[in-house]
């Protein structure tokens, strides 16, 4: 027998209670421990319920603002609405305000409906606290590694860069997850020569609770065996897409996969902003251009102010390139040498325009072993990582025989 589900009921003052209490008590499973306004400040005094309900005639304003003050409040607590009619349009504004799922239920109270809708309801609730219960269990498993490609001025090869380690990375026998990050504007589709088909804009409409299993759904497979996450297929599709929906998608992908690697437009958005702050590290691709080293440099400042502790690695693409600026002025200009050397190609632009990474199609040439040198550090990284933690394991051993 299934344990009860204990909720807490928020109603505005539109809602019929009387027809709510009885959807609510329909099922055994869902038991309610108390029923407060929706002006009232939500309290807990350590009983604020397994699930929070707000029952209201529609979404509105006043309600998102108590679902982020209640999601403040307790965190772990999924929230559900319930509604008497249908979402009038703004299932994203809910979703974003912290809502797991949403419920419409029928304006009379007719038993056989309640019955339906009540098991419609307890079954919704119980799905939303087992994805908050694998929520938690993502920070104990090993996360992949989250790796944001910085590049901050346009044409600088950026998305070069991340769809080149991308596909090196996947060649090599690791998952790999690519997020196009420029909402408005993103070429990684184009890159890799895939049809946008499902895209980030289709994953937040697509509204509901979010999990692994139906992120899979939305990712975009390339022939190396990256998945990619697609950016809309419209500009004005963007504003849809919010920091706080991208901060749940991140560690799903990063339990999927060994690598994740996200590709940025040319500025610190609130959306590039959000995704270096969990990432794991950065790449920082510049050229030899005044201005991209300029924006290179002021980029590497701002990751100092933000406090980034992940390591930062540096490309220089076009790096034998005769434009009167030495790799010497690049030190001086950075800070610091490039860790890689991307070597000007003609089979670069070949290769964009005909959807195939060059670290695939050209194998032999010097920019392929560039993008293949450039994954070649992060699995040091990881092989070391992962002898450290073998000779710590060891020593610990040793202390325990003795």
């Amino acid at each position: 027998m299934r344990a009860q589900t204990h909720a807490r009921v928020v109603l505005d003052d539109e809602v019929d209670r009387a027809l709510v209490e009885t959807l609510l008590s329909s099922s055994p499973q869902l038991q309610v421990t108390d029923y407060r306004e929706l002006g009232q400040a939500e309290q807990t005094n350590g009983h604020g319920g397994d699930a929070l309900i707000v029952a209201c005639a529609a979404f509105s304003p006043a309600v998102g603002d108590y679902v982020r003050a209640a999601r403040q409040t307790l965190p772990e607590r999924p929230v559900l609405l319930l509604c008497t009619s249908e979402t009038n349009g703004y299932l994203s504004e809910a979703i974003d305000s912290g809502v797991e799922d949403v419920v419409t239920v029928p304006l009379d109270a007719d038993p056989r409906l309640a019955h339906a809708t009540s098991h419609q309801l307890v079954f919704t609730v119980e799905k939303a606290m087992a994805r908050k219960r694998e929520q938690r269990t993502i920070t104990a498993e090993r996360l992949g590694r989250m790796i944001c490609v910085l590049g901050l001025k346009g044409g600088g090869g950026k998305t070069l860069t991340s769809t080149n380690l991308a596909a090196s990375l996947a060649d090599a026998g690791h998952s790999v997850a690519l997020v196009d990050l420029d909402l408005q504007f993103g070429d990684v589709g184009l890159t890799l020569g895939m049809s946008p088909e499902r895209t980030v804009y289709d994953l937040v409409r697509s509204g509901g609770s979010l999990d692994a299993e139906k992120l899979e759904d939305f990712l975009t497979v390339h022939p190396s065996g990256i998945r990619a996450l697609l950016a809309p297929a419209r500009p004005d599709q963007a504003g849809v897409v919010t920091t706080d929906f991208l901060r749940d998608v991140y560690p799903l992908l990063r339990t999927m996969h060994e690598y994740v690697i996200v590709d940025t437009p040319p500025s610190f958005t609130p959306e590039v902003i959000g995704a270096v702050d969990v990432a794991s590290e950065v790449c920082l691709v510049a050229m030899l251009d005044s201005l991209s080293l300029k924006n290179s440099k002021l980029g590497l400042e701002t990751l100092e102010l933000m406090d980034f502790g992940g390591r930062v690695r540096f490309v220089l693409n076009r790096a034998d390139s005769n434009v009167g600026i030495s790799r010497d002025d690049v030190v001086a200009i950075i800070g610091r040498a490039p860790d890689v050397l991307v070597p000007s190609d003609r089979n670069i632009t070949r290769s964009v325009n005909q959807g195939e990474p060059i670290a695939l199609q050209h194998r032999r040439s010097d920019a392929a072993r560039s993008f293949h040198a450039l994954a070649g550090l992060y699995i040091a990284d990881e092989e070391s990582s992962n002898g450290a933690n073998r000779a710590r394991r060891r020593r610990r051993l040793f202390r325990r025989g003795r």
